[in-house]
């Protein structure tokens, strides 16, 4: 049995703010009861890669990252499962039970052995930092983005260490596997950020929650 998504109540009690928005996110009648077929074992950190071009720090939520995956790039649904503002509230966009769209990649022989491309997709639960956690960031257009908010805040570090807990909890998930999408076999890519350091990131979890940054 997989375990129950969680309770406003109970999250609120260990320090986090979750909003569950999942019923407002586009396309959601059409997935509501689409479900992963095999067990959850790991949890995969991303970045959205949004910042503002004055102030430096993403202005993003749930609804636009969900609104262009879904409307521009043509995705039945978002690719995350928790996405964590600076201000350290976490948006619930996505039910756990169903398989995200954060970190597949093409591999139609299965060559790697990773249920051809989709295995992290199918296992692991996705959660995004609302930012762009690298120095000298260029947008495609050629904005040049300021380097303030290059790092989580530490508000949105505390609320992640937070959920990451309640995470790991909940579906008896080693702090070991809780990984970059960089980290993903198969996927090229430097999310989370240079910025974001996985190995803090764990030691964290560690600590007491008043000390984790």
């Amino acid at each position: 049995m997989s375990a129950q998504p969680p309770d406003r109540r109970e999250t609120t009690a260990r320090g986090l703010d979750v909003r569950d928005v999942r019923s407002l996110m586009p396309n959601y009648a059409a997935y509501r009861d689409v479900r992963r077929d095999g067990a959850i074992t790991g949890i995969a950190i991303h970045h959205s890669a949004t910042a503002n071009a004055i102030t430096g720090v993403s202005m993003d939520d749930a609804a636009s990252i969900f609104r262009y995956q879904v409307e521009t790039r043509g995705w039945s649904h978002g690719g995350y499962h928790y996405l964590v503002h600076p201000n350290g509230v976490v948006e619930y966009a996505l039910d756990e039970r169903v398989p995200a769209f954060h970190a597949g990649f093409t591999d139609p022989d299965d060559r790697l052995g990773l249920e051809r491309g989709q295995y992290w997709n199918n296992h692991l639960l996705a959660v995004c930092l609302l930012g762009w956690f690298e120095h000298d960031r260029v947008r495609a257009d050629g904005t040049r983005i300021p380097n303030r908010f290059t790092k989580p805040t530490p508000g949105q570090w505390r609320a992640l260490v937070a959920l990451l807990r309640d995470l790991t909890r909940r579906h008896a998930i080693d702090i070991d596997a809780i990984v970059g999408h960089r980290d993903l076999r198969g996927c090229r890519t430097v999310c989370p950020g240079a910025n974001v350091d996985l190995d803090t990131l764990r030691s964290a979890m560690h600590e007491p929650m008043d000390t984790a940054r």
